[in-house]
């Protein structure tokens, strides 16, 4: 899926400062001005670089804004002092008529001009963001150079990007030019950033703008502040990504440190070992250099060789009540293993450069039970579903999870929600703006994503989370949008040193592979041990990519090709998968042998010929397309579904959904589908997380627990329904030899199109359900309450001839059964 920019900005917020400047400031051979409004230009060798700059408040949906321009300076402001001046304004948005204040001040900071903002409401409110935009001329800076220091550079375009957040990142400073006169803003603390282009707005220019606060509520005098420097003529140089992690050392391997000493590690848990190596390579990221590895010897006497992985350390900090992370000098690397058996474990590593090979002294640990059900696999006993090693079946409840909003702790809270709601599912990706490590230059890992990454699986670890993760998503080399953010930076490109001319090279270009797989090593070698990962899924819709439809062969060789490699790399053998877009079908893929599992995407979308009107209602949807990937011997997902509007952004219509009929409809029917889990929703954050719609997995959760999935042998069955507005799926099998089905039963009116359109859903007032093809006898018959997730009681019925009949009164949006033989 294609996420638009989460926010759009509106027009008419150009900062105009009067001609009559309040306080003038020199640094580094430029000019400062600034307005009595605390707006300010920059003027360098006759050129001006900054054409005026504003704190801008926006409503939620930024539906409305408002803009320090219209501001109202307090009584004595703006005011001078020794050093600077002083501005203190108020803000009032224009239809909550909720009142911000805003405190500005500007001093001189030796080679620079040092800007401090303080931003809080006068009551409780909320906001879509509060940001600093600051205006560039696009005459000075078309064609030229720019940085989100230390995540990636870009250009300005010269012609109009088709959306104007053409770059977005976390940065440390904002470099604008080269050479030894770059205009640099240096943030205090590290803030996300993005860079637009203005002539979709009729304006010829481009803004900066550093988030000061990000979406959400905000109570009375909850104050955001940040500061900068701007330095007009900055004579570092810069470099993108990590530190060179490059070594120049006889090859040794010396001391293997345990965690804990040599008892502790528990069956299914982490357990991190540090080694010290030395060697000569240019990174440690490339296994041709430097390879090094762990060997376990297992109580069994198997013998599992695990790839180590080179990682630096960071830290949380904190200023200002921001956080952010802070690199640490510790550097080295990490041999991380989970122990599948109990008993006494002996390890030693190994490690191999251009000069030989070396190894450490074997030591011993021991590993203990735990309650660890294992990994997930495609169950042997039906392969339509997943279970654990211990034979526990998986039935997958959640939603995508893709990306966060603010920083990576959104996992925090999301996770937190789907754990405590029972769901056990969501798929993150590792995309350019999002635990996106090979990022840059080829061979250069960043380290913080991948420290981010470690916090995120462990939240899923405590909250019971089992993760789909999906290591790329980009489909040009130039990008198409803030969302992928790859514009100047890929590490594929040639024009970046990288191998490939065009983007369909990266899959026939063996450098490309050589690097991709390299990729995977690094993946294997730093998350395989964690038994929460569900699947590697190599990219978000792959036929996206630039020049797919014109080879398509070449991208399912490739899909193969890294299916067998990860399959052999990785000793925990997790499930591998790839995806393409909405309601695109390729029997070449799914017949691979190294895909685990069929997915399919879909959304309801206004012009879509496939869904248009298909999309309105969920519940038929859905289980058309998990049918038509049902036919490979494999277990079949809807990974991801939703409403979009004509540009795939999120629908207007799903803020009028705010029960979420849509989420429900498109889970329950999958569930009677044969699907090996729910349906998956896209928006997570805008839908589920905004309107709390956690509930609707709650109920389907409690709904499966210790449903036998793998043993019952499900087979789909067509129920018979007394009136045509009733829609009636269902599952039928056996648990240890008694009768076992599924049932749900749809009032056919209740969907999502029909609820955010007021069209009448009379309940139906008597409807019988006749289930087919059961022995005479009698029944358990458990009546469940989908929308509150309980049982509605049980009753006792009788099949005869075969059939079950089943009354439901007033129906009026659906309920579900759970019908065992006695």
């Amino acid at each position: 899926m294609a996420m638009l920019a989460a926010c759009a900005t509106a027009t008419g917020f150009a900062a105009v400062p009067t001609d009559k400047p309040f306080a003038v400031f020199k640094a580094g051979g430029a000019v400062i001005e600034c307005s009595r409004e605390g707006s300010f230009i920059l003027r360098r060798g006759g050129e001006t670089l900054i054409t005026g700059a504003q704190v801008i408040v926006a409503c939620p949906e930024w539906k409305e804004a408002v803009g320090q321009l219209k501001g109202k300076p307090l009584p004595g402001y703006p005011k001078k002092t020794g050093d600077g001046i002083v501005f203190k304004f108020s803000l009032t948005e224009p239809s909550k008529k909720v009142e911000w204040l805003l405190e500005q001040t500007v001093s001189q900071d030796g080679d620079g001009v040092r800007f401090r903002y303080e931003v809080a409401p006068v009551a409780d409110t909320e906001c879509a963001e509060v940001s600093l935009f600051i205006d560039l001329p696009f005459k000075i800076w078309r064609g030229r150079r720019g940085q989100l220091w230390p995540q990636g550079s870009f250009v300005f375009p010269v012609s109009q990007p088709p959306r104007r957040h053409f770059y977005s990142a976390v940065a440390r400073k904002v470099i604008l030019g080269d050479g030894g006169k770059k205009l640099t803003l240096a943030f205090d603390t590290p803030l996300t950033c993005t860079v637009q282009d203005l002539r979709e707005f009729g304006t010829d220019g481009y803004q900066v703008y550093p988030m000061i606060r990000n979406e959400g509520r905000v109570a009375a005098g909850q104050t955001a502040a940040f500061e900068f420097r701007l330095i007009p003529a900055d004579k570092e140089d810069y470099k993108m990504g990590e530190e060179n992690y490059a070594m120049d050392r006889k090859l040794a391997v010396g001391t293997v440190h345990l965690p804990g000493g040599t008892v502790g590690a528990r069956i299914g848990d982490l357990y991190e070992i540090e080694v010290d190596v030395a060697g000569s390579y240019k990174t440690p990221f490339d296994p041709d250099q430097i390879r090094v590895d762990g060997h376990f010897r297992l109580p069994s006497g198997k013998e599992t060789v695990v790839p180590a992985f080179f990682t630096r350390d960071f830290e949380m900090r904190s200023k200002d009540g921001r956080e952010w992370c802070e690199p640490l000098p510790q550097t080295g690397w990490r041999v991380r293993f989970a122990p599948v058996e109990p008993g006494a474990h002996e390890v030693y590593v190994t490690a191999r450069d251009r000069s030989g090979g070396a190894r450490s002294v074997s030591v011993k640990f021991n590993a203990v039970p735990s309650e660890s059900h294992g990994y997930i696999r495609v169950s042997n006993r039906d392969r339509r579903y997943f279970e654990f090693d211990d034979s526990t079946p998986y039935f997958a409840v959640g939603e995508n999870i893709a990306t966060y909003n603010t920083d990576f702790r959104d996992y925090d809270s999301w996770m937190g929600k789907l754990g405590k709601a029972g769901a056990n599912y969501g798929r993150i990706w590792v995309s350019s703006g999002n635990f996106g490590f090979e990022w840059g230059p080829p061979g250069t890992y960043r380290m913080q994503p991948a420290w981010e990454l470690d916090h995120v699986i462990r939240q899923a670890e405590r909250n019971g989370i089992y993760i789909k993760l999906c290591l790329e998503s980009w489909r040009y080399f130039e990008g198409d949008g803030s969302f992928y953010r790859s514009s100047d930076i890929h590490p594929y490109w040639k024009r970046n040193g990288g191998p490939c001319d065009t983007e369909m090279e990266v899959f026939t270009n063996e450098e490309a592979r050589r690097m991709f797989r390299n990729r995977l090593r690094y993946v294997v070698a730093r998350w395989g041990y964690s038994t929460h990962i569900l699947a590697w899924e190599f990219w978000n819709e792959i036929n996206c990519v630039k020049g797919f439809e014109k080879d398509t062969p070449s991208v399912v060789k490739w899909t193969g090709e890294m299916g067998r490699y990860l399959h052999k790399t990785d000793p925990w053998r997790h499930m591998v998968v790839n995806s393409l877009g909405s309601f695109v079908l390729n029997d070449d893929f799914w017949r691979l042998p190294e895909m685990d599992f069929a997915q399919v995407h879909g959304y309801w979308h206004p012009t879509l010929d496939e869904s248009r009107e298909a999309g309105k209602d969920m519940a038929g949807m859905v289980p058309a397309w998990i049918d038509k990937i049902s036919g490979y011997g494999k277990p079949a997902l809807f990974a991801e579904y939703g409403l979009v509007n004509e540009t795939w952004g999120p629908s207007p219509l799903a803020d009028k959904d705010t029960e979420g009929v849509h989420l429900h409809n498109g889970m329950w029917s999958a569930i009677m589908t044969g699907s090996c889990g729910t349906a998956m929703l896209w928006w997570w954050d805008t839908s589920v997380d905004r309107y709390n719609l956690y509930p609707r997995f709650a109920s389907i959760a409690r709904f499966v627990e210790g449903i036998p999935w793998t043993t019952a042998g499900f087979k789909r069955i067509s129920l018979n329904a007394s009136a045509p507005e009733a829609r009636a799926m269902a599952l039928a099998g056996n648990d240890k030899g008694k009768v076992l089905a599924l049932a749900w039963v749809q009032n056919h009116r209740h969907t999502w199109w029909n609820v955010v359109h007021g069209e009448p859903i009379p309940p139906l007032p008597l409807l019988t359900v006749t289930v087919p093809g059961l022995p005479d006898g009698g029944y358990q018959v458990e009546r469940w309450d989908t929308w509150k997730g309980a049982s509605a009681g049980t009753e006792r019925l009788r099949a005869k001839d075969g059939k079950l009949a089943i009354e439901i009164r007033d129906l009026d949006r659906d309920v579900a059964f759970k019908i065992r033989g006695e």
